[in-house]
């Protein structure tokens, strides 16, 4: 860790996602390599620079540490190696990149990363497809830059992409566990004063993808969830925390599966939603997809617009950012996938014979009429199984609405076909179901 002019500060690190013991120890080796080993004498990080005619390490005023050869030259400097900081007189260059590992995602590898790229600063969220990309407003040569420095007063010189407070003091900037890109003021000798939000000036809070965390819907720079009738807050006292569905799906009962709707959400991210939705799908398309595919958790669709024919349709997983933003335009569809367990307390009443809890006690003409119901159900559940075997004859069935003859055998209570990710399959990027084929009754 460095921290020189910084005191108090860490401006650099040689390990950051795998900390060592206390009794760790930073070696300069005789072939002028670094070397990190923890107690155990594993190696865990080094410069290597071994037999590069490294003669000597030096720290600058500013927090760069450095390895340099007889001339004088630098063979390796942690400046070209950044962590999550950056300081002033420091370049980002193509190939590096600040990053931050979030405090609280899903994900135990996710990272947030300022980049830097051929026209400008890129900013990502992996393992997502989140990215924005961020240029500058004018170009001092007609060449793309390959390095953007922090000045005093602005980040990409030659060029500037975001513009600074001035300062006589010193400053560095944190890339930091929520996404956010901070400048810092060092007051004192170990007093760090937050200066500005760098980012501030492209991004709103709601485009963080970790503004308000899964299932969170963004709203004015407030968190809050989609429903409370079917979310709860991860950490009532920090919204931002995200949301957990109160019905977590299973695959082992997917005919329990039901698609109710989000009221007045979109996507986070719009141009997001664009890049991953797949188009020209219909409506009824995209949500029976999603009812046909286990993994998906949530879908949202988009119409063309008027007199348009399809729209956008996205399946979100548990893989992907499920984040919402509010929304009242009504341009959306939002859904979302729950366990509805009470068909499956309905299938088992009407399988132990059970059939008149099943009939609507607010109806006096059907509890009038209880047995003539109560036949009509079980001659539907008779043509409804999945084995078409099992199903009556249209003569028979026509014999019982006669009343000729009656059906005895209790009948088998399965009616909706169970598919394994093996017997499925998608038909095209439409996200279009094809089922396994199944033998229907004909007509007889």
């Amino acid at each position: 860790m460095l921290r020189r002019q910084f005191s108090g500060q860490v401006i650099w690190s040689a390990n950051p996602d795998n900390l060592v013991s206390n009794d760790a120890i930073l070696n300069f080796t005789r072939e002028g390599d670094l070397v990190l080993q923890d107690s155990d004498e594993r190696t865990v990080w080094s410069a290597a620079t071994k037999s590069k005619s490294v003669v000597g390490m030096s720290l600058d005023a500013s927090g760069n540490l450095v390895l340099f050869n007889q001339k004088n030259s630098s063979v390796w400097q942690s400046f070209d190696h950044p962590t999550d900081t950056l300081v002033m007189g420091q370049s980002l260059c193509r190939g590096m990149n600040l990053s931050a590992k979030p405090s609280n995602t899903k994900w135990p590898s996710a990272k947030v990363y300022l980049s830097a790229d051929y026209n400008g600063l890129r900013y990502s969220f992996a393992p997502t497809a989140y990215s924005q990309l961020f240029q500058a407003s004018t170009t001092s040569t007609s060449r793309p830059s390959i390095c953007y420095a922090f000045v005093n007063g602005s980040l990409g010189f030659p060029d500037t992409i975001f513009s600074l407070p001035s300062t006589t003091s010193r400053q560095f900037m944190r890339l930091e566990s929520d996404g956010h890109l901070r400048l810092y003021d060092m007051q004192g000798q170990n007093l760090a004063r937050i200066l500005f939000d760098v980012l501030s000036t492209v991004m709103k809070f709601c485009d963080y993808p970790l503004a308000c965390g899964d299932y969170g819907v963004c709203s004015n720079g407030q968190c809050s969830c989609p429903s409370l009738n079917n979310f709860r807050f991860q950490n009532e006292r920090l919204p931002g925390a995200g949301c957990i569905p109160l019905s977590s799906t299973s695959c082992d009962h997917t005919h329990d599966h039901k698609l109710i709707p989000l009221n007045n959400v979109s996507y986070f991210s719009y141009s997001l939603f664009l890049s991953l939705a797949i188009s020209g799908s219909s409506e009824a398309v995209c949500m029976k997809s999603c009812s046909m595919d286990c993994s998906c958790k949530v879908v949202l669709f988009q119409n063309y617009g008027p007199g348009g024919d399809g729209g956008y349709c996205l399946m979100l997983s548990e893989q992907n950012l499920i984040l919402f933003a509010d929304d009242s335009t009504g341009r959306f569809s939002s859904l979302l996938k729950i366990q509805d367990n009470s068909s499956g307390k309905r299938r088992e009443k009407a399988r132990t014979g059970q059939l008149s809890d099943l009939v609507d006690r607010s109806s006096s003409d059907m509890q009038l009429h209880m047995e003539e119901v109560m036949q009509t159900m079980k001659l539907a559940m008779w043509c409804l199984q999945v084995d078409s075997s099992k199903r009556p004859l249209m003569s028979t069935v026509a014999k019982v609405l006669e009343g000729v003859t009656s059906l005895e055998a209790t009948p088998d209570c399965t009616f909706v076909p169970t598919f394994s990710a093996s017997n499925t399959e998608m038909v095209d990027s439409g996200s279009i179901y094809r089922h396994s084929e199944s033998r229907l009754s004909e007509p007889r």
